[in-house]
């Protein structure tokens, strides 16, 4: 089953209290989230990836028995929850998150251009 994610951030111009994003988007279910997040833009994919993680552990039942991949646009999240780059320091606690949720089921994280995404399209509705 095929789950997007995606995370974005408002112009410095525009800078609030909440200044981020955060999406994901589970076609098959017809489910899609959306929230504010505070932080960077590395920061907002994280809070989408673990807010999709999150999501499919409450919810284990629609899932069960069911491939799951994981989908971002951004490379470096995808990169360092695949242990293929290190984090950088302020992003390891969230990259040990997404990695601690293999321990409690199966996931596939992959990359797919931004055009591609779903959740990112949601972000503009």
């Amino acid at each position: 089953m095929k789950c997007y994610f995606h995370g974005a951030t408002k112009s410095e111009e525009y800078r609030q209290r909440f200044n981020g994003y955060v999406s994901f988007v589970i076609p098959e279910l017809g489910i899609g989230f959306r929230g504010r997040y505070e932080g960077t833009i590395d920061e907002c994919e994280y809070a989408s990836l673990l807010a999709l993680l999150e999501f499919v552990e409450l919810n284990s039942h629609l899932f069960k028995d069911r491939r799951l991949e994981l989908l971002g646009d951004n490379l470096k999240v995808v990169s360092q929850v695949n242990s293929e780059i290190l984090p950088s320091t302020d992003l390891e606690p969230f990259c040990s998150l997404a990695q601690d949720y293999r321990k409690k089921f199966p996931y596939i994280l992959n990359w797919i251009p931004e055009d591609e995404n779903m959740a990112q399209d949601a972000m503009a509705n």
